[in-house]
């Protein structure tokens, strides 16, 4: 189960303090923009199963975004990246006057 849907189901208890409803939300938007915690996901996950008396929901397998990135960018990407400068160090080689080595 997502973690937007544990916090959802936490939420409809009515339940929560104002401080833990604060917190499960700003957990949940972490969530969503991808920058949740691994604790933070565990406490969520934990909780929800001691107030729902369900056993602690596993956490899904993120889905495949694509291909792998490495500082951002793709193997295709950098790839591309490393042929425009190989073409412009030719070009700047090619701009540079010939030498007469005699």
């Amino acid at each position: 189960m997502s973690v937007d849907a544990l916090v959802n189901e936490l939420l409809a208890l009515n339940t929560l303090d104002e401080s833990t409803i604060a917190d499960l939300t700003a957990a949940q938007q972490a969530a969503e923009a991808g920058t949740l915690d691994p604790d933070d996901e565990a406490y969520i996950r934990a909780l929800h199963a001691r107030l729902t008396g369900q056993p602690v929901a596993e956490a899904e397998e993120p889905a495949a975004s694509g291909p792998e990135t490495l500082d951002g960018l793709t193997i295709t990407e950098w790839r591309d990246r490393a042929l425009a400068a190989e073409a412009e160090a030719a070009a700047l080689r090619d701009q540079q006057p010939a030498t007469d080595p005699a």
